[in-house]
């Protein structure tokens, strides 16, 4: 069973599935190591291993090599974060996904929102890009590749449903192979989204939505940790350390417990 299969058939099953996000080797190891069927980046954590905030402030090459890497020391499937996809314009993006598919990469998560006026790409514009990404894997031999369309709806708008069910039809007509929608909580609103579609949906864990269980009753397949880990190694180590400056000996146990 080859990793595209491997990855198509976690979004198929009964009830979904975690998905962890990774932000260097290392991490991307640890997540390995601890029994995870697949992995994706998580662009948020790679910008700040760099010093960087979000958006796609690094350049493509940057992650391009990230992606190498991990590909050359993980057995496992994985999925990338390119953001917008490092442009505006449908072929370069096109080709930008295409270089992540020839180093062997399962899927990729494209964003519908424009990252220099922080705007909803127009529906057309979107829909095009995501048509031309399709077009050029079928035309290269990658087309098991996973495209989950990420729709930012629930991050801009203010009453983001009906918005957010229109885009998601459209990126599905236009190829996509699953919906991601960040930011989507209400169990009411995912079981109508899950229910208007024919394609798996994604959705991100947040501060006030961190059980997967209630996700997949709703009939979400995959739940993404997003940046989740990343703060959280953060944040235990800034806590640790901290103990540790105050000269609490029991902080040396509990970095010891930790490891």
């Amino acid at each position: 069973m080859d990793k595209y299969h491997i990855f198509h058939q976690l979004h198929k099953q009964q009830t979904g599935f975690v998905l962890p996000n990774a932000w260097d080797l290392s991490s991307a190891q640890f997540i390995q190591a601890s029994g995870a069927k697949a992995l994706a980046t998580t662009s948020w954590g790679i910008a700040a291993s760099y010093g960087l905030q979000d958006g796609e402030k690094i350049p493509f090459s940057y992650l391009l090599s990230l992606v190498k890497t991990l590909i050359n020391h993980l057995t496992i499937p994985l999925s990338v974060d390119i953001e917008s996809g490092y442009s505006n314009d449908a072929h370069v993006i096109s080709q930008h996904v295409l270089s992540l598919a020839k180093l062997g990469v399962v899927g990729i998560n494209i964003e519908d929102s424009d990252k220099v006026t922080s705007q909803l790409r127009s529906l057309d514009q979107q829909c095009t890009i995501i048509e031309k990404i399709k077009q050029t894997l079928d035309e290269n031999g990658f087309e098991k590749l996973f495209i989950n369309a990420r729709t930012d709806t629930y991050l801009i708008e203010k009453d983001p449903y009906e918005l957010t069910l229109a885009r998601a039809k459209a990126y599905e007509n236009a190829g996509a192979d699953g919906v991601f929608v960040p930011g989507l909580c209400k169990i009411e609103q995912i079981k109508m989204l899950v229910n208007a579609l024919n394609i798996p949906i994604n959705v991100m864990a947040m501060a006030d939505f961190n059980c997967p269980k209630i996700a997949f009753a709703g009939g979400v397949k995959r739940f993404s940790l997003g940046n989740s880990l990343y703060d959280l190694v953060g944040e235990t180590l800034k806590k640790h350390l901290t103990q540790l400056g105050n000269n609490e000996p029991p902080a040396i146990k509990l970095i010891l417990n930790t490891i």
